[in-house]
């Protein structure tokens, strides 16, 4: 079934059966999906100026990302399988508590950091809490395309990050980053408390009964059993599933890579060094303009269905995104002007980050062989592609930085580099897939 069929369908009342989620419902829905986000914006600007304080070798930098990616390619499929047969509930309940426990921890163990036994400690914790804002990806998510048609979804979700995100800033600027993780915490458990709140939602299974979902979903569900009881069966992935993959993975990479040094790489710049005043205003000043691109990250969040077919499509939004996330990580090189550096992290970052966090999931809803039974794993499997990126950059950051004797944008360089060289390889094996079709 196209997408499109689906949108108009919005999740209406029909006479006599409930085909709506509650508004209940689809309000848990959107606070749940925001969770990924605000946890990694603290994450994001506070947690590369602790680690530097703890004065780690540079090569055990990143080491501090390996939990979650190791867990995450093996977690995200299984995790969306089991929400299909179990709900999502469950699932943002117990990674939103174990997130919120974790980052009201940390302040307190990165200060017991300077024996072995307070450093592990302080790995381990953020491994947990890592590892639950990126598996809280494929839960939330799901449960938003329960409960929203495509387009509607892709775009409510991008404006909920990005209210995330201006949460997370907010709490960073104006409490300071050890605070503003326990502000992050006191949040995450308001969300899983309207979770608990809010009636079971029906596990969205070959079995559920579609006069219990949302009219796009029963469409879905339908359509799934007609074609088993025709004897047709849908592929493991639909077609087109491993390009989009592989440039969702680049994105996820560039992200990676931005969100582990943006704060350090912007303080660098002017040759400060690490646990000095001046470098301390300069990671101030950088997380004052991360707070300034939030309003860019909302109003392109909005204007998410706009940009993409702007773009010409999910597959070609991505490939833009690449390499605008790209040319951000380029522009923090020493020669660059600071307002430049600054209009890529306002203008260029934001967009970019919204599409690579929102893209592959509209795409999925739109092809037709994609079966609502099978949201849950699918979702999953496109969530592994941030696991693989947080493991490539666990593994090479960390040396790329200390072959460069400590310098944050080294990393930049190189990433920058294997995401224009993901994008070129991508678009020129789509013009040679386009061509053979001619062909034939």
């Amino acid at each position: 079934m196209a997408g499109g069929a689906l949108e108009d369908a919005d999740c209406r009342q029909v006479s006599g059966s409930i085909r709506m989620a509650p508004a209940a419902r689809r309000f848990a829905a959107q606070l749940a999906i925001a969770l990924p986000e605000l946890g990694w914006s603290v994450s994001e600007t506070s947690i590369m100026p602790l680690l530097l304080k703890l004065d780690i070798p540079p090569v055990l930098l990143s080491a501090n990302w390996l939990c979650s990616p190791v867990l995450g390619m093996l977690l995200h499929p299984l995790l969306g399988r089991l929400s299909d047969k179990h709900g999502r509930r469950p699932f943002v309940v117990v990674l939103g508590l174990a997130s919120a426990i974790g980052l009201a921890l940390m302040p307190t163990l990165a200060s017991a950091a300077g024996t072995a036994a307070g450093l592990a400690a302080f790995f381990l914790v953020f491994g947990i809490v890592d590892t639950s804002h990126d598996l809280l990806l494929t839960p939330t998510r799901a449960a938003m395309n329960d409960v929203y048609a495509p387009r509607e979804s892709e775009l409510r979700s991008a404006v909920a990050g990005g209210c995330g995100k201006v949460a997370a800033l907010l709490g960073v600027v104006l409490l300071g980053g050890e605070r503003a993780f326990a502000a992050t915490a006191a949040i995450i458990v308001g969300v899983v408390f309207v979770q608990l709140l809010v009636p079971r939602a029906p596990a969205i299974e070959d079995g559920a009964r579609t006069a219990d979902l949302p009219l796009a979903q029963a469409a879905q569900v339908e359509e799934a059993r007609t074609e088993d009881e025709a004897g047709t069966t849908t592929s493991s992935f639909p077609p087109g599933f491993a390009p989009i993959w592989v440039v969702s993975c680049g994105g996820w990479f560039a992200v990676c890579v931005l969100s582990f040094g943006i704060t350090s790489a912007w303080a660098e710049r002017s040759g400060a060094l690490p646990d000095t005043p001046e470098f301390e205003r300069g990671v101030k000043l950088a997380s004052v303009l991360l707070m300034g691109s939030t309003g860019s990250f909302i109003v392109s969040g909005g204007a998410l269905p706009l940009l993409v077919r702007l773009a010409g499509g999910h597959f070609s939004a991505l490939v833009i995104a690449l390499v605008a996330m790209a040319t951000t990580m380029v522009s923090f090189a020493s020669g660059c002007p600071d307002w430049a550096t600054a209009a890529c992290i306002i203008v260029l970052y934001p967009p970019s980050y919204q599409i690579v966090a929102n893209a592959p999931f509209g795409w999925l809803e739109e092809q037709p062989a994609f079966s609502a039974s099978e949201r849950g794993r699918l979702t999953g499997w496109f969530n592994s592609s941030l696991a693989v990126a947080q493991a490539v950059t666990s593994v090479f950051t960390g040396p790329v930085v200390a072959l460069a004797h400590g310098r944050i944008f080294a990393s930049f360089a190189v990433a920058a580099a294997l995401c224009f060289a993901i994008a070129a390889a991508t678009v020129v094996a789509a013009l040679c897939r386009r061509r053979r079709e001619v062909g034939e």
